[in-house]
């Protein structure tokens, strides 16, 4: 009697196939052989539609599988997950043109922030628009301190509406000539992705602070505002490129990350290029790692040793065998268009630990395997800042350039990174603040 129910009515039998789908393991294994079985010539005529539902379902299920493997591998903090009541001005052109009550608006507030002024006073937005955002949106953290160093890096202490302080760096370049061309003057823009960090790298003064909290999309783009004014108040030259190289694991933080990168080269939003921006982790795990192919930015992986033994001295918290990380990163810039595969391994030489030409050999055989697949790869040597650490030392010149022949001697690009800021704690590493105090979340 179902049998000729279902036959009279085909979308009665859909609908309840959909809803089978909630519980059923497998379409192959139960639903299909009962759909080949059936003599009902209607039934067959309805496999192919059937069929399209299960794959639809299907796939939900695997995005929803996917980020839940991401969120449990690398503890993703719940509140990120959780959006705030009050909207942020970061958002895409339609979605604040909603709030705002038209695109138009949305427009001249996207043209403001771009051009480092405030929306909330810019009179190049109209009253209605600066009305609603100074009644419904998040504020924007405000700049507790700035720091000048002497090479011209400007270091920015950013205080959270909730008190916890993170830093930025705002380091001007004067342009230069090169063989091919003349590189212009820029700015690049180091931001933190959260306060704090749990991989506990022994070497990063974030990494001695623990982890304290994530940052929201809203707070990341604060920076890149912040520091949009700050350019624009100081005469520096425009900004170039951002890097997610301040305090945190950005692929711990992945849904606000990735929500910020997309608001970042939205060229309706911040109008940057995708390979202007870089996303550089540790690797907190291959699922991450993969999952970080959607992200719209170029990615970078701080290795700083090769060898499974010296990298979890100084990544301690390091799960996987460099090898597995390798791969799952191989996988993820296989699947990237070629503009975007292009790959930036980082390495912190420091002195008697990761500097000797043995670990430039196990580096080397470390990468090869990238090359063989035909992705580029540039590798830049940090050398060493000081965190007050007393077994650790920057590596001697002499060293660090034997190093880079060495790599350079196997096909790679290698470049020694010029160290900017580290008169004032603003270079590579010596980014913290004291937000640890009396707020650390559970």
């Amino acid at each position: 009697s179902s049998m000729r129910m279902i036959g009279r009515s085909p979308a009665f039998f859909i609908a309840l196939i959909v809803s089978l789908s909630h519980f059923c393991e497998s379409y192959n294994n139960v639903l299909l052989p009962l759909l080949r079985a059936s003599p009902s010539p209607l039934l067959s005529s309805l496999r192919p539609k059937v069929s399209s539902c299960f794959r639809l379902r299907t796939k939900q299920q695997e995005s929803v599988s996917a980020m839940r493997m991401v969120v449990a591998a690398d503890a993703i903090d719940a509140d990120a997950l959780v959006q705030t009541p009050r909207p942020s001005v970061f958002e895409h052109l339609p979605d604040l043109g909603e709030l705002l009550g038209g695109t138009g608006k949305a427009k001249l507030v996207w043209a403001s922030i771009r051009a480092g002024r405030d929306p909330w006073t810019d009179e190049t937005v109209t009253e209605k628009a600066r009305k609603k955002l100074k009644e419904n949106f998040q504020e924007i953290p405000r700049v507790s301190h700035v720091t000048r160093a002497s090479c011209g890096t400007i270091k920015l202490l950013i205080a959270m509406q909730d008190g916890m302080e993170i830093e930025s760096v705002v380091i001007p370049h004067e342009g230069r000539p090169t063989a091919a061309s003349v590189v212009e003057p820029r700015t690049t823009l180091c931001v933190s992705s959260q306060v704090g960090c749990n991989r506990a790298c022994s070497f990063c003064a974030t990494g001695k602070m623990g982890f304290i909290r994530q940052l929201t999309s809203h707070e990341i783009l604060s920076q890149v505002y912040i520091a949009l004014r700050c350019i624009k108040e100081e005469n520096l030259p425009p900004l170039h490129n951002i890097v997610f190289m301040g305090m945190g694991e950005p692929l711990n933080n992945f849904v606000n990350v990735k929500k910020a990168c997309e608001v970042l080269t939205d060229q309706n939003c911040f109008q940057m290029a995708k390979n202007r921006v870089t996303v550089s982790s540790v690797g907190p795990s291959p699922a991450v790692i993969r999952a970080a192919a959607g992200i719209p930015a170029m990615l970078a992986w701080s290795v700083h040793a090769a060898d499974d033994t010296t990298r979890s001295k100084l990544v301690p918290t390091t799960a996987n065998t460099m090898v597995e990380l390798r791969d799952a990163y191989i996988a993820a810039l296989k699947s990237r268009s070629k503009q975007m595969s292009t790959f930036m391994v980082a390495v912190t030489l420091i002195d008697g630990i990761n500097d000797s030409v043995e670990q430039a050999d196990q580096l080397m055989k470390l990468l090869t395997p990238l090359l063989e697949q035909g992705l580029k790869v540039c590798v830049d040597l940090i050398p060493y800042n000081d965190i007050g650490t007393e077994e650790f030392k920057r590596a001697q010149r002499l060293r660090i350039e034997r190093f880079q022949r060495h790599i350079m001697s196997g096909g790679f690009a290698c470049f020694v990174r010029v160290t900017r800021g580290d008169d004032q704690s603003a270079a590579c590493g010596q980014l913290a603040t004291s937000s640890k105090s009396s707020r650390k979340q559970s």
